[in-house]
Parts: structure tokens; C-alpha cells; sequence
């Protein structure tokens, strides 16, 4: 009789990957251990979105309860037991669960965000909390996370999860993301824009811009004395951003936002990407503009400021506070730019050792040992 392949479970609040982020970087891990042979399981509150497509078998699952709290808890239950029911080898738990074998936090410590961001722990927060703790505490086998900036939130909120922290690196797709796009999306990209060549361009993206630092660029980019634009991509409201650039004095003409481009287009098509957070856990926007060839300048509460080793790459300043420093790491990065000063290969070898091989190979290794036991 054959053996079965392993099976594992993904425990998810949307099986979607083109949400980007932790979404996408799970269906990558997911088709990779698919062409490995692997049965793949996905558990959630939503699949696929109508005209999409997304790896393994999706099986819906319910929350109930009158509250907001009571549905989160109830969501992590049952998606628990229904990986139970489907003899998964191996659980990944990507959102709030208690249980699993593998916790893979892209999202870092939930204190840490409640703290980042000035809230307290109220409401459905508190029991983000509550379900955090019962899987630091001993829910979850291991705790990947996503970068050393997670490893340490964890360790200093729950001492007793150090043995089981586990920290394995965002990797990007150094194949899609490469200097060798860059003449055709650059000229795509400031056509749309109606842009001059000759303009640099900065290029910021989050779905949050608050917590990565918004509106301290917009501060700093408002006493730049050198020609720029600046792209703010991801944003829920872009209009309302839009309507914030020009409160900062920056004038509809120099700064346009979208609520989507293309990860390549944005990464290949700047002259520099610009993320001055608060907090951001893993940061794989910075890594996927290095791998472009393209510089960016970021604070040192960016889980992937680490790669950035040399001016060559770009800049780290300590934190979105320190205005001086920022305006200065902008105007260094303008003037390389209007220098012609910027050796892609030179950028790009700042990330070569953080491809997509490394970093599956590492992530499939967890999930054997894990099957194994099982």
C-alpha cells in the first residue's frame, strides 16, 4: 500500500494570496511543498476571491458568537478541529490559534503592534492577546518569525517561548524582481504618472501608513530644496492620503497615490523606496526594491533593515522621529540619483542570499520535523 504524502494545514483568516504580504508569502510556501509532493489544506473564514486562484484545497470554516471577541475564539476552534478532522500532519498557524505546530507570526507580537500603534488592550484586542499568550505559552511547537525584530518582541513579552523562537528570514523572488526590468517599468511607470526622467523618484507602500511612517515623510520630503516625487502605493483611502499630502504643504503635482500597483512595477520603476515605520516585522517591500536595484532608506524598527549593509543600499536612520536624520537620508539619496550614482548589481548583492531556495528550504525543513513526529 502506498504511503500518503504528508498533509499539512494552513490556519488563515483569508485563503487569498493576492492581498499580498503574509497571504502571498503562505502560497508560495504552499506550492512549493506541493511540487515537494505535499497534500495541501487551507482553513479559514474566506477562499479564493471570484477569478482567482490559490494552491491547495480550501475548506470554509465558521465563527459564531454575538461578539467580535467570541467569533475570534470561536474561529480558532474550529479551524483547529477541522484540521484535526481532515488527519492534517502538521498545523501553520498564520492568524490568532492557540494550538498548532508551527506558529508563523508575520505580524510579530500583538502587544508589540497595540504598542507601536498607542492602543491598549481592549476588546477584540484583548483577545488577540489572550490567544497569543495561550500559543507562546506552550500552544504552538515552534514560532518562525519572520525576522530578528520578532524574535525579540516575542522573547521580551513571553521568556518562556525563547527555546521555541525560531527565526527564519522573508525571502524574495530574486528571479521576478531584478534590475533587468527596470528601463521598461520605469518608463511605464512615469508615463502614468506624466513624470519627467530627470525627476527622482521615491516610491512608499503600506496598507497601514500610519504605522509605517507616512506622515513623517511627508514632513521631511516638505524641506527637501531638490526635485522629487513620491508614489504612495497600498493605501485603504488613497484619496484621503491625497488629501493629507496637500495638509503637509506637498501639492497634488508631487506626490500621487494608488490603492494598488504591481509589487514589480513599484520595486523596479523608483529611484528610491522609502519606509521610515514604526514597526514593521519583516518589510519584504524593501527587500523586493534591493533585489530591483533599487535603494531604499528605512528606520531601524524595519525587521529587514538588517540587509541594509552599505550606503550602496541605502540607509537606515534610527526612527521615524528623528526628522534631521530622515530629511538628511533623502536628500543623500536624491543627490545619488541626479549623480547617476547607483550600482544596481551593487544593490541588488545586499539580498542575494535571501532568494526564495533558502528560504522555503528552511521553512520545508520545519514542517518535516514536524511531520515526522506525527
Amino acid at each position: 500500500m502506498a504511503e500518503r504524502a504528508p498533509r499539512v494545514g494552513f490556519l488563515i483568516d483569508r485563503w487569498q494570496p493576492e492581498r499580498g504580504g503574509a497571504e502571498r508569502a503562505l502560497a508560495q510556501l504552499a506550492r512549493h511543498l506541493e511540487s515537494e509532493s505535499w497534500d495541501v489544506l487551507a482553513f479559514g473564514l474566506e477562499g479564493p476571491t471570484k477569478g482567482t486562484t490559490a494552491p491547495g484545497a480550501f475548506h470554509a470554516v465558521s465563527a459564531t458568537g454575538l461578539s467580535r471577541s467570541a467569533r475570534e475564539r470561536s474561529l480558532s476552534r474550529n479551524m483547529i478541529r477541522t484540521a484535526t478532522r481532515e488527519q492534517c500532519d502538521v498545523t501553520v498557524g498564520v492568524r490568532h490559534v492557540t494550538d498548532v505546530d508551527v506558529l508563523w507570526s508575520h505580524g510579530g507580537s500583538h502587544l508589540a503592534t497595540l504598542d507601536a500603534s498607542g492602543r491598549k488592550p481592549t476588546g477584540r484586542h484583548k483577545t488577540f492577546i489572550d490567544l497569543e499568550r495561550a500559543a507562546l505559552e506552550g500552544g504552538a511547537s515552534t514560532v518562525v518569525c519572520p525576522s530578528q525584530l520578532v524574535r525579540d518582541e516575542f522573547a521580551h513579552f513571553y521568556p518562556d517561548s525563547t527555546p521555541r523562537l525560531e527565526v527564519i528570514p522573508n525571502g524574495v523572488d530574486l528571479d521576478e524582481f531584478h534590475p533587468r526590468e527596470r528601463e521598461a517599468r520605469g518608463a511605464a511607470l512615469r508615463a502614468e504618472l506624466q513624470l519627467d526622467a530627470r525627476v527622482p523618484l521615491f516610491v512608499f507602500a503600506a496598507r497601514h501608513p500610519e504605522r509605517k511612517g507616512l506622515e513623517e515623510l511627508f514632513s521631511a520630503l516638505a524641506e527637501l530644496q531638490v526635485p522629487w516625487h513620491l508614489l504612495v502605493a497600498g493605501p485603504r483611502d488613497a484619496d484621503e492620503w491625497q488629501g493629507r499630502a496637500r495638509g503637509a504643504g506637498l501639492g497634488g503635482e508631487r506626490v500621487s497615490t494608488r490603492a494598488h500597483v504591481d509589487p514589480i512595477t513599484l520595486a523596479a520603476g523608483a529611484d528610491v523606496c522609502v519606509l521610515p515605520t514604526w514597526r514593521d516585522t519583516s518589510g519584504l517591500v524593501l527587500l523586493e526594491a534591493l533585489a530591483a536595484g533599487t535603494p531604499v532608506v528605512t528606520t531601524s524598527l524595519a525587521g529587514a533593515a538588517d540587509v541594509v549593509t552599505s550606503p550602496a543600499a541605502g540607509e537606515v536612520v534610527a526612527s521615524p522621529e528623528d526628522a534631521a536624520a530622515l530629511r538628511a537620508a533623502l536628500e543623500r539619496a536624491c543627490a545619488r540619483v541626479l549623480a547617476k550614482n547607483v550600482d544596481r548589481a551593487v544593490v541588488r548583492a545586499h539580498v542575494e542570499k535571501r532568494g526564495h531556495g533558502p528560504w522555503l528550504a528552511a521553512l520545508t525543513a520545519v514542517l518535516q520535523r514536524h511531520a515526522r513526529k506525527a
